[in-house]
C-alpha cells in the first residue's frame, strides 16, 4: 500500500519564502527574517523560570490560565468582556486556524490581502474554502480601500482577513477606511478577523483596530512574538464575542490541548506594566533601525523608498530594475545576502522585495550594500 495525501493538500508547500531561507549558504546576512533578532526581555524569561520552579508545569485550562486571560483582555477594552471574551493559543498562527477552522465552511469565500501573509490563502484552501484576493495598492501606500473589499463580497463571503500593521508591506490602515469597512460589513452580517500581531510596531500613531468600530462583529488575533521578540515562547490569542471564543476553543483542544503553562508563566509577566519598560525601549531600536535602513536604500539611485507606518519590514519597488524574485535569488546567489521577493505574498507582491529590519545595525548596511551591487 502506497501513502498518499488527502486531496486538501493538493497544492499545500512550502511557502516560498521559506524555500528562500533553505536556499541560503551559510553565513547569509538575513534581512528576509519575520521575527525581532533581539532576546526575549530578561524579566519575562525569569517569569517562565519561577513557573517552572513553582510546579507550573501541568496543562493549563484549556482557553487559558484566567489570569492571563484577564491581563489579555484589559488591553482590548472595545472588543472583550473580561476573560470570557479571551482564548490562549499557541502563537497567533494557531489562533488564525482555530478561528477559521470554527467560523468557515467548505465552499465559503474568504477575503484575504494581497500582498499579505499567505498563511491566511493557504488555511482557507485546506479548509475547502476559497480565498479571494482584494488588492492593497502602491499608489495608497498598501493601505486597504474599504470599496476594494466591498466590491468582492458576495452571498458567499464568509469571512474578511485584515491585517494592521501589515506584513509584508509595513502599512498601517487608516482609522476612517477601518470604520466604513467595519459599517458595510456589519449591515452584510460578514464577520472579520483582525490579525494585529504587529501592532506593538507601530511608530507614529498608535495601530488602529478594526474592533473599536464593530466589536461584536468579529475577532482580534494577536500575541507577544513581535513586540517582547518571544517568537519561541508560543503565546497568542484570539478576542472576541464570549459565545464564539467557547466554540473556538473546542477547536483549540483538538488542535493542541492548551498552550504551553510556562509560558504562560512567562505571558503574565510580559502583560504586566513593568514590561511595558521593555516594549518601549525595544520599539525605540527598531525606530533607529528604520531610519539607518532608509537612509541605506535611499543611496541607491532610481529605486523609491516609502517608510513603513510599523511592523519592521521595508517593501521595496524594483520594478524598474527587473523581477524581484529574479533579483532576490541573484542577491542571494552572489551576495549571500536573505531578501523575500515580493510573490511570496500574492500576485499583487510581484515587483517588490520584503527587507526585514530586525538585524543588527552592520547587517542593515552590509545587506542593503549587497542589493545595491546587484541592481
Amino acid at each position: 500500500m502506497t501513502l498518499r495525501a488527502a486531496r486538501r493538500m493538493e497544492g499545500i508547500e512550502r511557502t516560498l519564502i521559506r524555500r528562500i531561507f533553505d536556499a541560503a549558504p551559510p553565513g547569509s546576512i538575513n534581512l528576509g527574517l519575520g521575527q525581532p533578532d533581539l532576546a526575549t526581555p530578561p524579566r519575562v524569561a525569569l517569569g517562565g523560570i519561577a513557573g517552572i520552579a513553582a510546579g507550573r508545569t501541568a496543562y493549563t485550562s484549556t482557553a487559558g490560565d484566567p489570569a492571563l486571560r484577564a491581563a489579555v483582555a484589559a488591553r482590548y477594552p472595545h472588543a472583550a468582556a473580561g476573560g470570557e471574551s479571551v482564548l490562549i493559543t499557541v502563537g497567533s498562527q494557531e489562533g488564525v486556524f482555530a478561528s477559521m477552522l470554527t467560523l468557515v465552511d467548505p465552499g465559503d469565500d474568504v477575503l484575504v490581502p494581497e500582498p499579505g501573509y499567505p498563511s491566511y490563502a493557504t488555511v482557507a484552501r485546506m479548509l475547502g474554502a476559497r480565498p479571494v484576493a482584494y488588492r492593497l495598492r502602491p499608489e495608497r501606500g498598501f493601505r486597504l480601500d474599504p470599496r476594494d473589499l466591498v466590491e468582492r463580497l458576495s452571498d458567499r463571503t464568509r469571512l474578511v482577513i485584515v491585517c494592521s500593521p501589515s506584513n509584508p508591506t509595513g502599512a498601517m490602515d487608516e482609522e476612517e477606511d477601518l470604520r466604513v469597512l467595519a459599517g458595510t460589513l456589519s449591515a452584510r452580517g460578514v464577520p472579520w478577523l483582525s490579525d494585529e500581531v504587529y501592532a506593538g510596531f507601530a511608530y507614529d500613531r498608535p495601530a488602529p483596530s478594526l474592533s473599536r468600530y464593530a466589536p461584536e462583529g468579529g475577532l482580534v488575533v494577536s500575541g507577544l512574538s513581535k513586540d517582547l521578540s518571544m517568537t519561541g515562547w508560543r503565546i497568542g490569542w484570539v478576542v472576541g464575542p464570549a459565545a464564539i471564543v467557547a466554540r473556538i476553543a473546542a477547536a483549540h483542544q483538538s488542535l493542541v490541548t492548551c498552550a504551553p503553562s510556562i509560558s504562560q508563566a512567562a505571558a503574565l509577566v510580559a502583560l504586566a506594566p513593568d514590561a511595558d519598560a521593555d516594549r518601549a525601549a525595544y520599539l525605540e531600536i527598531f525606530r533607529a533601525r528604520r531610519a539607518l535602513m532608509a537612509e541605506e536604500l535611499r543611496r541607491i539611485p532610481g529605486l523609491p523608498v516609502r517608510v513603513p507606518d510599523g511592523a519592521f519590514y521595508f517593501f521595496v519597488d524594483v520594478r524598474g530594475f527587473g523581477r524581484s524574485l529574479d533579483i532576490a535569488e541573484r542577491v542571494l546567489a552572489r551576495r549571500k545576502v536573505i531578501l523575500i521577493p515580493g510573490e511570496a505574498f500574492g500576485e499583487a507582491g510581484a515587483g517588490f522585495l520584503r527587507i526585514s529590519y530586525a538585524a543588527s545595525e552592520d547587517d542593515i548596511r552590509r545587506g542593503v550594500a549587497g542589493l545595491s551591487a546587484e541592481l
